[in-house]
């Protein structure tokens, strides 16, 4: 496809970004408490009534307007950078005519003040992320990868639609901001707690949270730009929105709150480890991800509103620039295997400059966004352990200290990832790659564009984070040993990912949870066909005999009722013969 045919597409999204930053930004400063209360525009555009419940109403609040302008934009970049990275790809059409959809969806969400209207976008956000993870749907990795993303998801979404009928039935209303009013007023309903821990089923699903969390590495055989759109601004990210947007929800059971928390503080450790020994740069990134969206659960569950949503918000930023990055890499070189990589820094100068601001905010490397959001979120876990956090201080604690030792293996896998990518290591030689007709290897100025406009906003965006020196001090003082101990251990030639030691292989294979779920997979159709053959041949055996005497029965007195009266009045003269020997006889 030629990219002259592309520039409708992009201009649909730019419009769209345009329409959200005007809509957006004179909320940004529009929120009246902690938890977000209604303090934003409200349109009705069909109103459902009493008897439905189903109405197109609109609320543009704080939350929604940030949530906007991250979707819109991080959209637009990955669009313009698309035109360059698809160029020539058979399917562009259909790609970009998903985007767009993909983009609907997640801004349904974001603004929806109903909850059957968000539940369709939440649902076509499904939709649209299995349609572009097979993009390559000749690839069998990527049809895999999005039967897995889609089904798995699906488990989630039913925790969604169940809580919104308890929501309705609790509250008497479908619209988010009468619900937020009724818990802004004195006295919360009963129930909430199962209404909340169906909501965190909903998040677990669509955020990759454990023990839903396999689907999302392997959803990278999609297009890498699309792994950008999925993984910063849109599918995922409405995970954290759901929870924020219905916080005073969840914040009142302790119970769904510490749910979350331990959820969060498992996924965050575990999946940062798995992280730390993969053996492919999208992967990594992927479960970086994974591990980033628990941080932001974790600072949500222990009170930290605020923090939780501005790493979401910089997170999305850097780490856009980062799968962002890693298509310029897999654009240049043919792959993203970590093997096949280093050595990069000097042919692709931009990209490599690029991706160090990006892996820089992802390990909170001071001046970076990520310094000041991630610091925000270790802020709030250590507040809450004895300020009316909605946990026990016990799981502050247990937040506070998982916090901790997740961001120092963050920063290992990010030094890691960083320097095999683009260095190399002391001895080896860097992978040969052909010229092609002296072409560098940098990206086209479509790819390069978005990377700079990226790692600009991963530094500027730190000029509207708070400062937590106290925090900052520690967790640089942190950062900085990891670093230093991670460059020491490449020096000698050693993988960092062998800290690990005997456990490694275990990482390697991901704790072999997909085979465990085949397992189960496999148990439950068996039990399943133990079911089919109880009711088959056990419980269905007592019908069918009933049905089979009732149609020998039925055929017999059909030959009895044939209409011969010389057979009627034979057999009439034998019963009367039969009935007179019976009498003599007695």
């Amino acid at each position: 496809m030629r990219r002259r045919e592309s520039a409708p597409a992009v201009a649909i999204t730019a419009l769209l970004a345009l329409c959200a930053a005007v809509v957006a930004f004179p909320r940004l400063g529009d929120r009246t408490g902690p938890y977000g209360e209604p303090a934003g525009v409200q349109s009705t555009l069909v109103d459902g009534g009493e008897l439905l419940g189903v109405s197109v109403t609109f609320f543009v609040d704080h939350l929604s307007a940030v949530m906007l302008l991250l979707a819109a934009g991080v959209g637009l970049l990955v669009q313009i950078y698309s035109v360059a990275y698809l160029a020539g790809d058979a399917r562009y059409r259909a790609y970009t005519t998903i985007i767009q959809l993909f983009l609907v969806a997640m801004a349904t969400v974001v603004v929806a003040d109903n909850l059957w209207m968000l539940l369709v976008g939440w649902e076509v956000m499904g939709l649209c992320s299995y349609l572009l993870i097979s993009h390559h749907w000749e690839l069998a990795p990527a049809r895999a990868g999005a039967v897995k993303a889609f089904l798995l998801t699906r488990i989630g979404d039913l925790g969604l639609l169940v809580a919104i009928f308890g929501i309705g039935q609790t509250f008497g209303t479908y619209e988010i901001s009468e619900v937020l009013t009724a818990m802004a007023s004195p006295g919360a309903p009963d129930g909430l707690t199962w209404i909340g821990l169906l909501i965190v089923l909903a998040v677990v699903g669509k955020s990759a949270q454990f023990p839903l969390h396999t689907w999302l590495a392997d959803a990278m055989p999609g297009p890498t730009p699309i792994s950008a759109l999925i993984h910063a601004a849109t599918m995922v990210a409405a995970g954290v929105f759901l929870v924020a947007r219905l916080y005073p929800v969840l914040a009142a059971s302790a119970a769904t709150m510490t749910v979350l928390a331990v959820l969060a503080c498992v996924t965050m450790l575990l999946t940062a480890l798995f992280a730390l020994t993969s053996r492919d740069l999208k992967r990594v990134l992927a479960w970086s991800t994974v591990s980033q969206l628990a941080l932001m659960f974790a600072a949500l569950a222990v009170g930290g509103y605020d923090a939780g949503i501005d790493h979401l918000l910089s997170h999305g930023a850097f780490k856009a620039l980062l799968f962002l990055a890693a298509g310029s890499v897999a654009h240049a070189v043919g792959s993203t295997a970590l093997s096949e990589l280093g050595g990069l820094r000097t042919v692709m100068p931009w990209t490599f400059v690029t991706a160090t601001i990006g892996f820089a905010a992802l390990a909170g490397v001071v001046p970076t966004v990520g310094f000041f959001s991630k610091d925000a979120v270790i802020e709030a876990a250590w507040h809450g352990i004895g300020h009316g956090a909605p946990v026990a201080p016990g799981i502050a604690v247990l937040v506070l200290v998982v916090a901790l030792v997740t961001a120092v293996v963050t920063a290992v896998y990010s030094f890691r990832t960083w320097w095999t990518t683009f260095f190399v290591a002391p001895g080896a030689r860097p992978v040969e790659r052909p010229t092609v007709a002296g072409r560098s290897y940098e990206a086209p100025p479509l790819m390069l564009g978005p990377l700079v406009v990226l790692a600009a906003t991963s530094i500027l965006l730190s000029l509207a984070m708070p400062l937590h020196l106290l925090t900052g001090l520690v967790t640089t003082v942190l950062v900085a040993a990891a670093g230093w101990w991670a460059w020491q251990s490449v020096v000698a030639g050693r993988d960092p990912a062998d800290v690990l030691g005997t456990a490694r292989p275990l990482f390697d294979r991901e704790l072999a949870m997909d085979v465990a779920y085949d397992s189960a997979g496999t148990a439950a159709r068996s039990a399943g066909d133990v079911v089919v053959a109880t009711d088959r041949d056990i419980l269905g055996f007592y019908p069918r005999g009933a049905a089979w005497v009732t149609v020998l029965l039925s055929k017999g007195f059909a030959r009895a009722q044939s209409g011969n009266a010389q057979t009627y009045v034979t057999v009439l003269a034998v019963g009367v013969l039969v009935i007179a020997g019976l009498v003599v006889v007695r």
